[in-house]
């Protein structure tokens, strides 16, 4: 993937009733290992916005450029990192999209392929363990997979807060209310709840989903099943 610029939020703070918000902006060509990298210090990481470079500029031009425009909106900054309140940052986005095109967030994420895919079909299969980043758990059903992995990756994250974006058209997945739920499901040692009517198939989706939103690479899950 070609390099594009980001701003990703490292942390949010409410002081007095005012929202400020520490955002990362810097370049990169592989943005799920860039989230992953700052994931692991700071569990509140999540991407603001993304740019293509403007194609007549080279990309550090491009990055240096949108640091000029967020020095006149943030109020502070330590080197690539800028602190701005949260109306601030809105206008600096917003000024800078008049600029460069903001990429959504799906084209650029890589996609990691889901094992329902890769393996066939999982329906009548029952699983006996999976493998998270090599350490064993034992599972009886499709349901405790998608549980274990969501209790392993909050244990590991101390942050739960991005599986929230996972959603179906006409349904939620995980949620922190048990009554957004068709058939509420406890995540172990954590105040969320998450979907158990789900077939296989589509847990396998959802586990995989976890898995690139938190930055995990696709083989950070294996599933022994019969």
């Amino acid at each position: 993937m070609s390099k594009i610029i980001y701003a990703i939020k490292i942390a949010d703070l409410s002081f007095s009733g005012l929202k400020v918000l520490h955002v990362k902006i810097g370049q990169t060509s592989n943005i799920k290992r860039t989230l992953a990298q700052y994931m692991r210090g700071n569990p509140g990481v999540e991407i603001l916005d993304l740019w293509k470079p403007n194609p007549l500029k080279t990309v550090s031009e491009s990055e240096k450029g949108i640091h000029e425009i967020a020095k006149k909106y943030a109020y502070e900054r330590e080197g690539e990192k800028f602190i701005f309140l949260q109306e601030s940052y809105k206008e600096f986005a917003e000024n800078v999209n008049l600029l460069l095109n903001n990429v959504p967030e799906s084209e650029v994420v890589m996609k990691t392929k889901t094992r329902a895919k890769e393996g066939g079909n999982y329906t009548g299969k029952k699983p006996e363990s999976i493998k998270f980043q090599d350490k064993p758990y034992e599972v009886n059903s499709w349901r405790e997979v998608l549980g274990t992995v969501a209790e392993q990756i909050y244990e590991d994250r101390k942050d739960f807060t991005l599986a929230l974006k996972i959603k179906g058209r006409k349904r939620v997945y995980f949620s922190k209310n048990a009554g957004d739920l068709r058939d509420p499901q406890k995540v172990k040692g954590t105040p969320y709840f998450f979907e158990g009517n789900i077939n296989a198939n589509r847990t396998m989706r959802i586990a995989n989903r976890l898995l690139e939103i938190f930055g995990y690479d696709e083989s950070d899950l294996k599933i022994i099943y019969r």
